[in-house]
């Protein structure tokens, strides 16, 4: 040990330890490449966020070796969907089947479990080290690479990491980020998000189905959750968060059950508010430095995409980098990650485009003139579901497929 404490040499070091730093690191256990993980948490993350792997993710799991890791620990599948107005006519109705794809299915996990269980998998190779809770503190930066990384843990103790690749899953507020000073596109949205758990009721089915329900006073979803539970989530009109914090079950209830009359007298927990904001990073990459998940796109929930986003760019990152023998040679590295944001980003930017578009009518749901917006809406949805070249693109993006099933499929936005 030195003044500085124990310094680690491996070839990747992921700092920050949620949902897409741990899924890479799983996805890199046969890989052979030494690997550290710096996690600050202390413990699980918040079960109210996203719970559904896509169908592309699940793919992707399947070709990384854990996906019947998922099911052995109690993961069960969301196999399609329907929008209904609040009495419960069907305006579309799909099941993920139809797009023809190997896993037509969403994989349904707590978000409060996801983390621990990659770092599980991850943990099958002999050449992983999870330091955690270890928050990192200071980063070694020469000409846009990062050198090392310093993480504290909350005793005190001290750890030194040098690393040829540094992946930066360290959240919407990524410290190493700021310290590159990468440029970011930021988009505040006005209507937070609120959260509910409730028991599913005997009527909702199908069972392995997501629901959208719209009335003239709104709109809201309902998830599948695996406890015999479902999530229910809104965007806040001018009631504003205060309301919601001091509401009774009656209030709660008499307001869902309006826009879902089928949650009519439902009790409900609140799960939590989050206010949201867009943030995309104008490049992914600097030196050794790649930026994956939040602190690369954080989006608005409005299609489920963002803990999908995160995943879902991975399998294209795995790509370009460098071998074990390979990943000590900077240049190779570099050039790797430059490779992987050159397809990856205009990738994203489409698709960020696209979420926008989305979170946008989501706060139109809760303005003055929701009611027009809504009817207009719910009218384009009943003709989408009739066109099938639009019900299949309303498809390939809702299952993470943005640009088409390959070899199928060639779509463009």
């Amino acid at each position: 040990m030195s003044e500085i404490g124990e310094i680690i040499d491996t070839d990747i070091v992921i700092v920050g330890g949620g949902v897409a730093g741990s899924a890479l690191a799983a996805a890199l256990r046969n890989s052979g490449h030494r690997l550290v993980v710096i996690d600050q948490r202390t413990g699980p993350i918040d079960t109210s966020r996203g719970d559904h792997f896509s169908p592309v993710n699940v793919e992707a799991f399947a070709d990384w070796g854990i996906l019947d890791g998922f099911f052995d620990k109690g993961a069960t599948k969301r196999i399609g969907h329907e929008f209904r107005t609040s009495s419960g006519e069907v305006l579309v109705s799909a099941e993920y089947a139809e797009l023809g794809i190997k896993y037509p299915y969403f994989l349904v996990y707590h978000h409060d479990l996801m983390a621990e269980t990659f770092q599980e998998f991850a943990a099958e190779s002999k050449n992983y080290q999870l330091f955690q809770p270890y928050a990192a503190k200071s980063f070694d930066i020469e000409d846009g690479t990062i050198k090392s990384v310093t993480a504290v843990s909350p005793e005190g103790k001290c750890i030194t990491v040098r690393a040829h690749l540094v992946i930066a899953s360290d959240g919407a507020a990524s410290p190493i980020r700021a310290a590159l000073r990468f440029p970011t596109f930021e988009h505040p949205y006005r209507r937070t998000m609120v959260a509910f758990f409730a028991m599913r009721p005997n009527d909702l089915s199908p069972q392995e189905y997501f629901f959208r329900y719209s009335d003239p006073s709104g709109v809201l979803v309902i998830q599948q959750r695996n406890d015999g539970q479902i999530k229910i989530t809104m965007p806040i009109g001018d009631e504003g968060v205060p309301w919601w914090k001091v509401s009774s079950q009656e209030q709660r209830a008499e307001v869902l059950g309006e826009r879902a009359h089928i949650l009519r007298g439902v009790d409900t927990e609140l799960g939590g508010f989050y206010p949201v904001r867009m943030i995309h990073a104008l490049q992914y990459v600097s030196g050794n430095t790649v930026l994956v998940g939040d602190a690369a796109h954080a989006i608005h929930p409005a299609r489920g995409q963002g803990l999908n986003m995160g995943i879902g760019a991975l399998s294209e990152l795995l790509k370009h980098i460098p071998s074990p023998s390979d990943i000590s040679n900077p240049a190779k590295v570099a050039a790797g990650l430059l490779a992987y944001e050159a397809v990856q980003k205009p990738k994203y930017e489409r698709v960020m485009a696209r979420n926008h578009a989305a979170a946008m009518d989501m706060e139109l749901s809760a303005d003055d003139n929701h009611e027009f917006f809504l009817k207009r809406q719910d009218e384009a949805i009943r003709k989408m579901a009739l066109i099938p070249e639009a019900r299949r693109l309303h498809l390939l993006e809702g299952t993470g497929y943005h640009f088409g099933v390959p070899g199928v499929d060639e779509v463009e936005f």
